[in-house]
């Protein structure tokens, strides 16, 4: 089942986030979503980065949560230190890649 979505201002609009795996950064992800950004390049360390916290929403990758709530192929992880400029490279050409440009 999907979640509906809260507006549809941000509707089809290629979106990468970097650290999306907890805290801002998940939440800025999570909240993309809900007003229809899609795909949603989710980038961190790792897709677990907020750690293990039991079988909750909260255990779950960012990118993954997105799937589940949204349909399939409404995000994707790509791992990367955004200190590092070749990853930054790496995921804008991701986005590129599924969305065919990078919006925000």
């Amino acid at each position: 089942m999907t979640t509906p979505l809260l507006s549809t201002r941000l509707s089809s609009r290629v979106v990468a986030i970097t650290g999306s795996s907890s805290g801002l950064g998940r939440a800025i992800a999570l909240a993309f979503a809900a007003n229809g950004a899609y795909p949603i390049v989710c980038s961190d360390l790792r897709p677990d980065a907020h750690g293990q916290l039991g079988i909750t929403e909260a255990s779950i990758a960012t990118h993954e949560l997105i799937c589940q709530r949204y349909g399939e192929g409404k995000a994707v992880y790509v791992k990367a230190d955004a200190t590092v400029a070749k990853d930054m490279e790496d995921l804008v050409r991701k986005a590129v890649d599924v969305g065919g440009r990078l919006d925000v």
